[in-house]
Protein backbone atom coordinates (compact mmCIF):
# COMPACT_ATOMS: atom_id res chain seq x y z
CA UNK A 1 0.00 0.00 0.00
CA UNK A 2 1.32 3.44 -0.89
CA UNK A 3 -0.02 6.93 -0.39
CA UNK A 4 0.23 10.15 -2.32
CA UNK A 5 0.92 12.35 0.70
CA UNK A 6 -0.23 15.80 -0.35
CA UNK A 7 1.44 18.81 1.22
CA UNK A 8 -0.53 20.15 4.16
CA UNK A 9 -0.56 23.57 2.51
CA UNK A 10 -2.49 22.06 -0.41
CA UNK A 11 -4.98 20.31 1.87
CA UNK A 12 -5.36 23.42 4.03
CA UNK A 13 -6.18 25.36 0.87
CA UNK A 14 -8.78 22.74 -0.05
CA UNK A 15 -10.72 23.55 3.14
CA UNK A 16 -12.13 26.55 1.26
CA UNK A 17 -14.31 24.05 -0.61
CA UNK A 18 -16.49 23.85 2.53
CA UNK A 19 -18.07 26.50 4.69
CA UNK A 20 -15.51 26.40 7.50
CA UNK A 21 -13.91 29.10 9.67
CA UNK A 22 -11.21 30.95 7.73
CA UNK A 23 -8.44 29.96 10.15
CA UNK A 24 -9.15 26.22 9.92
CA UNK A 25 -6.11 23.94 9.72
CA UNK A 26 -5.67 20.19 9.38
CA UNK A 27 -3.80 17.73 11.59
CA UNK A 28 -3.14 14.11 10.55
CA UNK A 29 -4.67 11.68 13.04
CA UNK A 30 -4.80 8.34 11.21
CA UNK A 31 -3.20 6.48 8.32
CA UNK A 32 -5.02 3.37 7.15
CA UNK A 33 -6.84 2.75 3.86
CA UNK A 34 -7.22 6.53 3.71
CA UNK A 35 -5.70 9.55 5.40
CA UNK A 36 -7.79 11.07 8.17
CA UNK A 37 -7.29 14.63 9.40
CA UNK A 38 -8.78 16.58 12.26
CA UNK A 39 -9.83 20.05 11.12
CA UNK A 40 -9.36 22.67 13.83
CA UNK A 41 -9.85 26.42 14.11
CA UNK A 42 -8.05 28.15 16.98
CA UNK A 43 -7.56 24.75 18.61
CA UNK A 44 -11.27 23.90 18.50
CA UNK A 45 -12.27 20.76 16.52
CA UNK A 46 -14.48 21.58 13.54
CA UNK A 47 -14.74 18.42 11.45
CA UNK A 48 -12.96 15.34 10.12
CA UNK A 49 -11.43 15.30 6.63
CA UNK A 50 -11.00 11.97 4.86
CA UNK A 51 -8.51 11.97 1.99
CA UNK A 52 -9.14 8.93 -0.20
CA UNK A 53 -6.39 6.81 -1.70
CA UNK A 54 -7.03 7.09 -5.46
CA UNK A 55 -6.73 3.37 -6.23
CA UNK A 56 -8.84 2.06 -3.34
CA UNK A 57 -12.40 3.35 -3.86
CA UNK A 58 -14.07 4.74 -6.97
CA UNK A 59 -16.18 7.87 -6.72
CA UNK A 60 -19.26 5.71 -7.28
CA UNK A 61 -18.31 3.52 -4.31
CA UNK A 62 -17.72 6.53 -2.07
CA UNK A 63 -21.02 8.11 -3.13
CA UNK A 64 -22.81 4.83 -2.37
CA UNK A 65 -21.32 4.76 1.13
CA UNK A 66 -22.54 8.30 1.75
CA UNK A 67 -26.00 7.50 0.37
CA UNK A 68 -26.28 4.69 2.93
CA UNK A 69 -25.16 7.02 5.71
CA UNK A 70 -27.79 9.54 4.67
CA UNK A 71 -30.43 6.83 4.68
CA UNK A 72 -29.43 5.60 8.15
CA UNK A 73 -29.66 9.14 9.50
CA UNK A 74 -32.96 9.91 7.76
CA UNK A 75 -34.49 6.81 9.37
CA UNK A 76 -32.94 7.76 12.75
CA UNK A 77 -31.57 4.24 13.18
CA UNK A 78 -28.22 4.65 14.94
CA UNK A 79 -25.84 7.54 15.61
CA UNK A 80 -23.44 8.20 12.73
CA UNK A 81 -21.45 11.31 11.70
CA UNK A 82 -23.13 13.77 9.35
CA UNK A 83 -21.47 14.32 5.97
CA UNK A 84 -20.83 18.00 5.23
CA UNK A 85 -21.57 19.07 1.70
CA UNK A 86 -19.20 21.45 -0.04
CA UNK A 87 -20.13 24.96 -1.09
CA UNK A 88 -21.19 23.53 -4.44
CA UNK A 89 -23.60 21.11 -2.73
CA UNK A 90 -21.57 17.98 -3.48
CA UNK A 91 -20.64 15.49 -0.76
CA UNK A 92 -17.43 14.50 -2.53
CA UNK A 93 -14.90 17.21 -3.37
CA UNK A 94 -11.88 16.73 -5.64
CA UNK A 95 -8.43 18.26 -5.88
CA UNK A 96 -5.65 17.51 -8.33
CA UNK A 97 -2.46 16.06 -6.90
CA UNK A 98 0.61 18.01 -8.03
CA UNK A 99 2.65 14.85 -7.44
CA UNK A 100 0.77 12.49 -9.76
CA UNK A 101 -1.68 14.66 -11.67
CA UNK A 102 -4.51 12.40 -10.47
CA UNK A 103 -7.72 13.60 -8.87
CA UNK A 104 -8.02 12.93 -5.14
CA UNK A 105 -11.44 12.52 -3.50
CA UNK A 106 -12.14 14.35 -0.24
CA UNK A 107 -15.05 13.91 2.16
CA UNK A 108 -15.77 16.07 5.21
CA UNK A 109 -17.51 14.56 8.23
CA UNK A 110 -18.93 16.00 11.40
CA UNK A 111 -16.58 15.92 14.40
CA UNK A 112 -18.14 13.68 17.04
CA UNK A 113 -17.23 14.00 20.71
CA UNK A 114 -16.16 10.76 22.36
CA UNK A 115 -13.38 8.23 22.68
CA UNK A 116 -12.77 4.66 21.59
CA UNK A 117 -13.54 1.99 24.20
CA UNK A 118 -10.37 0.52 25.65
CA UNK A 119 -9.75 -3.09 24.62
CA UNK A 120 -8.70 -4.02 28.17
CA UNK A 121 -11.96 -2.82 29.72
CA UNK A 122 -14.98 -4.98 30.53
CA UNK A 123 -16.80 -4.89 27.21
CA UNK A 124 -19.77 -7.15 27.95
CA UNK A 125 -22.44 -4.42 27.97
CA UNK A 126 -20.82 -2.69 25.02
CA UNK A 127 -21.09 -5.87 22.95
CA UNK A 128 -24.77 -6.15 23.82
CA UNK A 129 -25.18 -2.68 22.30
CA UNK A 130 -23.04 -3.61 19.29
CA UNK A 131 -25.26 -6.62 18.66
CA UNK A 132 -28.32 -4.37 18.72
CA UNK A 133 -26.61 -1.88 16.42
CA UNK A 134 -25.65 -4.58 13.91
CA UNK A 135 -29.17 -6.03 13.88
CA UNK A 136 -30.69 -2.59 13.26
CA UNK A 137 -28.38 -2.04 10.29
CA UNK A 138 -28.98 -5.52 8.90
CA UNK A 139 -32.75 -5.12 9.12
CA UNK A 140 -32.51 -1.80 7.28
CA UNK A 141 -30.27 -3.38 4.63
CA UNK A 142 -32.80 -6.16 4.00
CA UNK A 143 -35.73 -3.78 3.60
CA UNK A 144 -34.05 -0.93 1.72
CA UNK A 145 -34.44 -0.72 -2.05
CA UNK A 146 -31.07 0.64 -3.08
CA UNK A 147 -30.58 3.12 -5.95
CA UNK A 148 -29.83 1.53 -9.31
CA UNK A 149 -26.28 2.92 -9.34
CA UNK A 150 -25.49 1.84 -5.76
CA UNK A 151 -22.19 -0.03 -5.81
CA UNK A 152 -20.04 -1.45 -3.03
CA UNK A 153 -17.59 -4.34 -3.02
CA UNK A 154 -18.43 -7.81 -1.73
CA UNK A 155 -16.72 -9.23 1.35
CA UNK A 156 -17.13 -12.79 0.11
CA UNK A 157 -14.57 -15.59 0.19
CA UNK A 158 -13.08 -14.55 -3.14
CA UNK A 159 -12.53 -10.96 -1.96
CA UNK A 160 -10.99 -12.01 1.36
CA UNK A 161 -8.95 -15.14 0.61
CA UNK A 162 -9.32 -15.67 -3.15
CA UNK A 163 -6.73 -15.37 -5.91
CA UNK A 164 -6.72 -11.56 -5.81
CA UNK A 165 -7.92 -10.57 -2.35
CA UNK A 166 -8.55 -6.92 -1.58
CA UNK A 167 -5.95 -6.77 1.21
CA UNK A 168 -3.48 -9.20 -0.30
CA UNK A 169 -2.73 -12.80 0.63
CA UNK A 170 -2.19 -13.84 4.22
CA UNK A 171 0.52 -16.24 3.03
CA UNK A 172 2.72 -13.21 2.28
CA UNK A 173 2.47 -11.69 5.75
CA UNK A 174 5.57 -11.46 7.98
CA UNK A 175 6.18 -14.51 10.15
CA UNK A 176 4.15 -16.97 8.08
CA UNK A 177 6.51 -19.94 8.16
CA UNK A 178 5.85 -23.27 6.47
CA UNK A 179 4.44 -24.72 9.68
CA UNK A 180 2.19 -21.72 10.31
CA UNK A 181 1.02 -21.74 6.70
CA UNK A 182 0.05 -25.41 7.02
CA UNK A 183 -2.06 -24.76 10.12
CA UNK A 184 -3.74 -21.70 8.65
CA UNK A 185 -4.43 -23.49 5.36
CA UNK A 186 -6.26 -26.27 7.22
CA UNK A 187 -8.35 -23.69 9.06
CA UNK A 188 -9.03 -21.86 5.80
CA UNK A 189 -10.24 -25.02 4.07
CA UNK A 190 -12.53 -25.93 6.95
CA UNK A 191 -14.11 -22.50 7.28
CA UNK A 192 -14.58 -22.28 3.51
CA UNK A 193 -16.43 -25.60 3.50
CA UNK A 194 -18.68 -24.42 6.32
CA UNK A 195 -19.44 -21.01 4.78
CA UNK A 196 -19.95 -22.30 1.24
CA UNK A 197 -22.48 -24.78 2.63
CA UNK A 198 -24.81 -22.02 3.88
CA UNK A 199 -24.69 -20.06 0.62
CA UNK A 200 -25.93 -16.50 0.27
CA UNK A 201 -29.54 -15.49 0.86
CA UNK A 202 -31.46 -12.37 1.80
CA UNK A 203 -31.56 -13.73 5.35
CA UNK A 204 -27.81 -14.18 5.86
CA UNK A 205 -26.09 -11.92 3.32
CA UNK A 206 -26.44 -8.23 2.52
CA UNK A 207 -25.08 -4.76 3.12
CA UNK A 208 -22.86 -4.65 6.23
CA UNK A 209 -20.58 -2.14 7.94
CA UNK A 210 -17.71 -4.67 7.73
CA UNK A 211 -15.46 -2.92 10.26
CA UNK A 212 -17.34 -2.59 13.57
CA UNK A 213 -14.21 -2.82 15.69
CA UNK A 214 -13.64 -0.70 18.78
CA UNK A 215 -11.56 1.82 16.80
CA UNK A 216 -14.74 2.71 14.90
CA UNK A 217 -16.91 3.17 17.98
CA UNK A 218 -17.01 6.51 19.78
CA UNK A 219 -18.42 6.45 23.30
CA UNK A 220 -19.55 9.62 25.03
CA UNK A 221 -20.91 8.55 28.41
CA UNK A 222 -23.63 6.04 27.42
CA UNK A 223 -23.99 7.33 23.86
CA UNK A 224 -22.41 5.29 21.05
CA UNK A 225 -21.60 6.55 17.55
CA UNK A 226 -20.56 4.23 14.73
CA UNK A 227 -18.03 5.82 12.38
CA UNK A 228 -15.99 4.95 9.28
CA UNK A 229 -18.27 3.20 6.81
CA UNK A 230 -15.44 3.15 4.25
CA UNK A 231 -15.31 -0.67 4.26
CA UNK A 232 -19.07 -1.15 4.04
CA UNK A 233 -20.11 -3.64 1.41
CA UNK A 234 -22.04 -6.84 0.84
CA UNK A 235 -21.21 -9.78 3.04
CA UNK A 236 -22.56 -12.32 5.50
CA UNK A 237 -24.29 -10.52 8.35
CA UNK A 238 -22.39 -12.48 10.98
CA UNK A 239 -19.14 -11.13 9.56
CA UNK A 240 -20.01 -7.92 11.41
CA UNK A 241 -19.53 -9.76 14.71
CA UNK A 242 -16.16 -11.01 13.52
CA UNK A 243 -15.12 -7.45 12.70
CA UNK A 244 -16.22 -6.34 16.18
CA UNK A 245 -13.61 -8.62 17.77
CA UNK A 246 -10.83 -7.67 15.34
CA UNK A 247 -7.44 -7.91 17.08
CA UNK A 248 -9.27 -9.21 20.19
CA UNK A 249 -9.79 -12.80 19.09
CA UNK A 250 -7.54 -14.24 21.81
CA UNK A 251 -9.35 -12.59 24.73
CA UNK A 252 -10.28 -15.02 27.48
CA UNK A 253 -13.78 -13.52 27.65
CA UNK A 254 -14.47 -13.86 23.92
CA UNK A 255 -17.29 -16.35 24.52
CA UNK A 256 -18.98 -13.93 26.91
CA UNK A 257 -18.65 -11.10 24.38
CA UNK A 258 -20.16 -13.36 21.73
CA UNK A 259 -23.05 -14.27 24.05
CA UNK A 260 -23.74 -10.59 24.79
CA UNK A 261 -23.60 -9.65 21.11
CA UNK A 262 -26.01 -12.45 20.20
CA UNK A 263 -28.40 -11.46 22.98
CA UNK A 264 -28.40 -7.86 21.77
CA UNK A 265 -28.85 -8.95 18.17
CA UNK A 266 -31.73 -11.30 18.90
CA UNK A 267 -33.51 -8.53 20.79
CA UNK A 268 -33.89 -6.81 17.41
CA UNK A 269 -33.71 -9.51 14.73
CA UNK A 270 -34.03 -13.31 14.75
CA UNK A 271 -30.93 -15.43 14.31
CA UNK A 272 -31.06 -19.19 13.89
CA UNK A 273 -28.98 -21.63 15.90
CA UNK A 274 -27.45 -22.88 12.63
CA UNK A 275 -26.28 -19.34 11.85
CA UNK A 276 -24.89 -18.98 15.36
CA UNK A 277 -22.77 -22.10 14.90
CA UNK A 278 -20.90 -20.34 12.08
CA UNK A 279 -19.72 -17.36 14.11
CA UNK A 280 -16.35 -18.92 14.95
CA UNK A 281 -15.76 -19.63 11.27
CA UNK A 282 -16.35 -15.97 10.44
CA UNK A 283 -14.01 -14.92 13.25
CA UNK A 284 -11.30 -17.14 11.75
CA UNK A 285 -12.01 -15.76 8.28
CA UNK A 286 -11.66 -12.22 9.57
CA UNK A 287 -8.40 -13.12 11.29
CA UNK A 288 -6.96 -14.34 7.97
CA UNK A 289 -8.08 -11.06 6.41
CA UNK A 290 -6.33 -9.12 9.18
CA UNK A 291 -3.15 -11.15 8.75
CA UNK A 292 -3.18 -10.23 5.06
CA UNK A 293 -3.87 -6.61 6.03
CA UNK A 294 -0.84 -6.55 8.32
CA UNK A 295 1.33 -7.87 5.51
CA UNK A 296 0.10 -5.35 2.95
CA UNK A 297 0.25 -2.31 5.25
CA UNK A 298 3.77 -2.49 6.58
CA UNK A 299 4.31 1.19 5.82
CA UNK A 300 1.89 2.04 8.66
CA UNK A 301 2.80 2.05 12.34
CA UNK A 302 0.11 -0.30 13.69
CA UNK A 303 0.89 -3.24 11.36
CA UNK A 304 4.61 -2.82 12.02
CA UNK A 305 3.99 -3.26 15.74
CA UNK A 306 1.89 -6.38 15.14
CA UNK A 307 4.16 -8.05 12.60
CA UNK A 308 6.52 -9.83 15.06
CA UNK A 309 3.73 -11.83 16.74
CA UNK A 310 0.58 -11.69 14.62
CA UNK A 311 1.21 -14.74 12.41
CA UNK A 312 2.17 -16.96 15.36
CA UNK A 313 -0.86 -15.78 17.34
CA UNK A 314 -3.06 -16.43 14.30
CA UNK A 315 -1.77 -20.00 14.09
CA UNK A 316 -2.64 -20.59 17.74
CA UNK A 317 -6.09 -19.21 17.08
CA UNK A 318 -6.43 -21.55 14.08
CA UNK A 319 -5.43 -24.57 16.16
CA UNK A 320 -8.05 -23.70 18.77
CA UNK A 321 -10.62 -23.17 16.03
CA UNK A 322 -9.92 -26.55 14.44
CA UNK A 323 -10.02 -28.24 17.83
CA UNK A 324 -13.38 -26.65 18.65
CA UNK A 325 -14.68 -27.89 15.30
CA UNK A 326 -13.42 -31.41 16.09
CA UNK A 327 -11.08 -31.34 13.08
CA UNK A 328 -8.04 -33.57 13.41
CA UNK A 329 -4.83 -33.36 11.40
Amino acid sequence: MSFDFLEETILNSSLSLWDLPTKSKIRLINVSENLTYLVEANGIPQSILRVHRPDYRSQQEIESELIWLDRIQSENLIATPTVFRGKDGARIQNIKSPNTGRMVNLVMFEFVEGSNPEADDDQSELFHSLGEMAAILHRQARLWTKPADFFRQHWNLEAIIGDKPLWGKWHDAPGVTGEISSILSRAEKHLCDKIVAIGQSIQNYGLIHADMRLANILRNNDHLTLIDFDDCGFGWYLYDFATSVSFMETRVDLEELKHKWLKGYRGIEPLSVNDERLIDSFVMLRRLALLAWVGSHMDSDEPKKMAPFFAHESAELAENYLSSQCVTS
